[in-house]
């Protein structure tokens, strides 16, 4: 409906909404030209414009609704909802596509609250007002409104398709040529070629020296601040977060890991599609960045990484020995359990297998067979120690116990001799009843994981520490499913799971 008479003669407020999409059209009129004509139509029509309360939402897109959900748009209606804005108020923007570019449902209840709240939008491309009176006036004006928002949407859908397919084409030619100008801080670009900034990759490498030496980030940071050498990218002191970043940056190697973003319910994931090896020039071995990783891990001994992976710090990849790390999202979205060596293009090319298909095939397998072991070592043992609430119990023989582990360490060592040439030792933890008090407590742990499941993050690492007092570590094929829990107090455990 167009807009005539309704505008009442009394000086109401008006509040201006102002947005676009990409930060370099702050360099054009299109912010002037908002301005403008929200100016001109408050004063063609009497409004008081609040220039106090003016939302802007200055390269903030439209399209998946993040101006609605997290930008000024998302304060001024809540504003609304609370009551800040009066009703009778106005809401000036240039054209309806400026409130949303988002599918038509959520575009259409943006809308359609802000009217039934009792604020007229105004679209000053075209002049419409669209209010509760108008709408019930004229109905067909809602039409307008949606098709203004189905045609805004298709047209950011295709923009998008279009970004998505060069992305896709610049990936499908890599390593030939360079896919971003973007690069690591150790590396710069000279005659159109990546090369190594030498002073930078000297540190690096002294950086992974330090932590295969044994020495912690904090303690690396720590040297490098008391020696006074300049952080990079920003004038400061070096912090423990920023070693670890480096020594966890799988880029040193060479490798370059492939993202793709994709968006459920507006809510944007990052996807890894792949590994490219050789893209970047190599500053640290492949072979000492996955033994300063397997370092770095075991001295974390499960903490945060267990609360999503009850097998945090335990398995290796059955293809190439290295640790099988958790990573949040995989091709599909979910969790997933990936070869850390596959994970920089070395020697490995084991694919992601599902984490939650693992750890549900571990707890029907673990379940019966910690029920069996609680039995076993409860079994009535005078010469035996007890257990804390003074239940008596017993182990196996020492010497099949040592005889497992004995045997399974050597076809380790045989494989892999670089990783596993020296076993543990479990004589001094199977004959104290320290060593005979955990296995219980450890056993009754999986069992009440079986029996109910692992849904909080505290369950897992309670899990994953009775894990990896029973078993010193894993194997697991992750083409298959099939996992070995090796070197154990109690022998061995093999599952097999489904993806």
């Amino acid at each position: 409906m167009r807009l005539g008479s309704q505008v009442a003669q009394a000086k109401v407020k008006a509040y201006s909404y102002q947005r676009f999409s990409s930060p370099s059209q702050a360099n054009g009129d299109s912010l002037a030209r908002q301005t403008a004509l929200a100016k001109a139509y408050a004063e063609q029509h009497g409004l008081h414009l609040d220039d106090e309360l003016t939302y802007r939402d200055l390269g903030v897109s439209g399209f998946r609704g993040k101006n609605a959900a997290h930008g000024e748009l998302a304060c001024f209606l809540e504003a609304v909802r609370t009551g800040q804005i009066p009703e009778g108020s106005f809401l000036l923007i240039e054209s309806l596509d400026r409130l949303s570019r988002d599918n038509i449902l959520r575009a259409q209840a943006i809308l359609t609250n802000l009217v039934v709240s009792g604020v007229n939008v105004v679209s000053l491309a075209d002049n419409r007002l669209y209010s509760e009176e108008s709408l019930s006036d004229d109905p067909l004006g809602l039409i307008y409104a949606l098709i203004v928002f189905i045609r805004a949407n298709e047209e950011s859908a295709t923009k998008s398709m279009r970004a998505r397919q060069a992305w896709t084409r610049k990936r499908a030619a890599v390593p030939s040529k360079i896919l971003s100008s973007k690069l690591p801080d150790w590396l710069t670009f000279e005659n159109g070629r990546i090369v190594p900034i030498a002073a930078r990759a000297e540190l690096l490498k002294r950086i992974f020296d330090n932590a295969e030496e044994g020495q912690p980030p904090q303690q690396i940071a720590e040297t490098l601040n008391k020696e006074q050498v300049p952080r990079w990218r920003i004038d400061g002191p070096w912090e423990r977060t920023t070693i670890a970043a480096l020594i966890n940056n799988r880029r040193v190697t060479g490798a370059l890991p492939l993202h793709e973003f994709v968006y459920k319910r507006n809510v944007q994931h990052r996807l890894p599609i792949g590994v490219v090896g050789g893209y970047f020039p190599r500053i640290i071995e492949p072979e000492t960045f996955l033994r300063v990783w397997s370092i770095c891990s075991n001295r974390r001994r499960g903490g945060s990484a267990a609360k999503r992976n009850v097998f945090a710090n335990l398995l290796r990849c059955a293809d190439c020995g290295a640790d099988v790390r958790h990573k949040p999202i995989g091709e599909e979205g979910k969790g997933v359990l990936v070869c850390a060596g596959a994970s920089i293009a070395h020697r490995c090319s084991a694919p992601e297998y599902s984490y939650a298909a693992l750890e549900s095939a571990m707890l029907a397998h673990l379940g019966p067979w910690s029920a069996e072991g609680i039995l076993w070592i409860r079994k009535a043992d005078p010469g035996g120690c007890r257990n804390s609430r003074g239940a008596p119990y017993r182990l196996l023989g020492n010497e099949a116990l040592s005889w497992h582990h004995d045997r399974l360490s050597s076809e380790l060592a045989q494989r892999f001799p670089g990783r596993y040439g020296q076993a543990p030792s479990l004589a001094d933890y199977m004959v104290t009843s320290r060593g005979r008090r955990y296995l219980l407590n450890d056993c009754s742990t999986l069992l009440a994981a079986g029996e109910t499941g692992l849904s909080t993050s505290r369950e897992r690492v309670n899990a994953n520490a009775a894990l990896r007092r029973m078993f010193s570590h894993g194997s697991v094929d992750l083409r298959t499913g099939a996992c070995t829990l090796l070197c154990g107090k109690a022998g061995s455990v093999d599952i097999r799971s489904q993806a």
